[in-house]
């Protein structure tokens, strides 16, 4: 179940809109939101709470609390997760010793395959990576 302490509106910028329960990082101009373009992006706003499919038309992001969120993969219970791709998924912290990742926060619950649906205790921060090369 999720809990919110904190949702708020953001313009989303992506022409073909938002799905929900994907990460969102800072648009262009403030009180904009936007994909993210690449796996371990940083300006991580949240995530989206419903699907948003027109531009220009606001979308709830969740900001602190727990969240629902889409799985791009198997996810441990407890494991930091980050964005995976420019899906706004997410992924276990999986970065090289000696990379920053831009962390979302901690899996609540496990996920098993690519499209699961698991609860993330929103937690931003960033951490050195720690897979072996």
């Amino acid at each position: 179940m999720s809990h919110y302490i904190l949702d708020k509106a953001y313009k989303v910028t992506d022409a073909d809109g938002v799905g929900g329960g994907r990460v969102v990082v800072q648009g262009t101009n403030p009180g904009e939101c936007a994909l993210p373009a690449a796996a371990n992006a940083g300006s991580i706003l949240g995530v989206t709470v419903h699907a948003q499919s027109l531009v220009n038309q606001n979308v709830a992001v969740r900001k602190a609390g727990i969240a629902r969120v889409v799985a791009a993969g198997e996810i441990p219970v407890g494991s930091p997760v980050n964005v995976a791709d420019d899906t706004g998924k997410v992924k276990a912290v999986d970065e090289a010793a000696g990379t920053q990742a831009e962390c979302l926060g901690f899996a609540e619950t496990a996920a098993a395959d690519d499209g699961d649906i698991l609860e993330v205790f929103i937690s931003l921060h960033e951490r050195e990576g720690t897979a072996q090369a």
